[in-house]
């Protein structure tokens, strides 16, 4: 046999693995195959009927439409240049409780008329055009191109009750503060509003300026309005003021309770400041308090009026006598400083002025200046 037809003969030879691949391959062509084909037989689309919305097109074309109260541009306050989404079609409207196919006129949504439903279930109520502002399902933009169209009717006062009968107040001079139940029910306000003023009031509450009235939910603006002039409110002369001693503590002989008296120290920082105190030998200066760990500057300023240093109270080294051990105790003085005074006191055999310790190895002015006052040679 030819070469070539060998090799095309070869070419068509599959293993066992390949052939099984090739079959399972084939079956899945065939599978979607026959899938595509069935799929329109399988998923069938709703008609949608659209002669309604036609039929209403063709009203608002003709200016017939039911779902839209032809009004004046200017008594509605439209913007021209508003670009309402399409489904919202805003017409005149009161808020409280329109029912749920007048809010879909509108063009809301179902889960937005659902958010304004349960307001309205909890006791919700529209007593102006910006509580439909405060619905969150309500955008700014939606609230922006329905706000012309509210109307409210009627003056609301607790949940749920309307009042439509015209405000009759008889207010004269009345404090606030003082006045009792049948005064206020004289003037004309209504018996909640009265218990709502006398509940305040029964928990503490106190009215320090006209507008704090307003406080009270039940009291409609009209009625604070009408009784605002008359409002006067007395004087209440200011709580007598304890006159407080200045606390005045000594770092040097005070002890952790004397010391929790500072303003921001605590009992575990009064330990704290103390055995500092008893490391270094007693406070020179109080600066010293900085050092203390966790002391910040604003804590200081705090206390450094209020405490005082009696610098005959440190307690003082000899050096002519101490030993290197005990130096090295004391916060200020390292290994080194120290062993170079001990060196130079036996090079010259006695100190007799503290100041020679300036010619020690490592003692320069300003360690001098923070270590001089614990150091003696008597």
């Amino acid at each position: 046999m030819p070469d070539w037809k060998v090799q095309i003969k070869n070419y068509f030879v599959f293993s066992k693995t390949e052939s099984r691949g090739i079959f399972i391959l084939l079956s899945i062509l065939f599978l979607l195959i026959i899938i595509n084909f069935l799929l329109p037989w399988l998923i069938t689309s709703d008609n949608i009927d659209f002669s309604e919305f036609e039929k209403e097109i063709e009203q608002l074309k003709e200016g017939k439409s039911s779902n839209v109260v032809a009004i004046d541009k200017e008594s509605a306050k439209l913007d021209e240049n508003i670009n309402y989404p399409e489904r919202l079609k805003p017409f005149m409207f009161d808020p409280n409780g329109l029912p749920s196919e007048d809010w879909k006129k509108l063009g809301l949504e179902d889960w937005q008329i659902k958010v304004i439903k349960n307001y309205e279930a909890k006791g919700g109520v529209f007593r102006d055009k910006d509580d439909l502002a405060g619905i969150y399902s309500i955008s700014e933009e939606e609230f922006r191109i329905l706000e012309p169209f509210i109307s409210i009717k009627g003056n609301w006062n607790e949940p749920g009750e309307k009042i439509d009968t015209p405000l009759e107040i008889k207010p004269s001079e009345f404090d606030p503060n003082t006045l009792g139940r049948e005064k206020w029910l004289e003037m004309g306000l209504k018996e909640n509003v009265v218990t709502a003023i006398l509940n305040y009031r029964e928990k503490g509450g106190k009215f320090n300026v006209k507008q704090d009235l307003k406080k009270i939910y039940t009291l409609s603006e009209k009625e604070y309005l009408a009784l605002e002039p008359f409002i006067m409110i007395a004087e209440v002369a200011p709580p007598d003021v304890k006159v407080i001693e200045k606390i005045i503590v000594g770092l040097n002989d005070a002890d952790t309770l004397d010391l929790q008296q500072l303003t921001g120290i605590g009992p575990s920082f009064a330990k704290r400041i103390v055995k500092y105190r008893d490391l270094l030998g007693g406070f020179y200066a109080k600066e010293q308090l900085m050092e203390v760990y966790g002391m910040d500057s604003i804590k200081y300023v705090a206390i450094k009026d209020y405490v005082t240093v009696d610098p005959s109270l440190v307690r003082k080294m000899n050096i002519n006598t101490i030993s290197i051990k005990e130096m090295i105790k004391h916060p200020y003085f390292e290994f080194y400083i120290a062993k170079s005074i001990l060196n130079y006191r036996n090079e010259i055999g006695k100190y007799i002025d503290i100041a020679q310790i300036k010619e020690a190895k490592l003692i320069y002015d300003q360690l001098f200046t923070k270590i001089e006052p614990y150091l003696t040679i008597k």
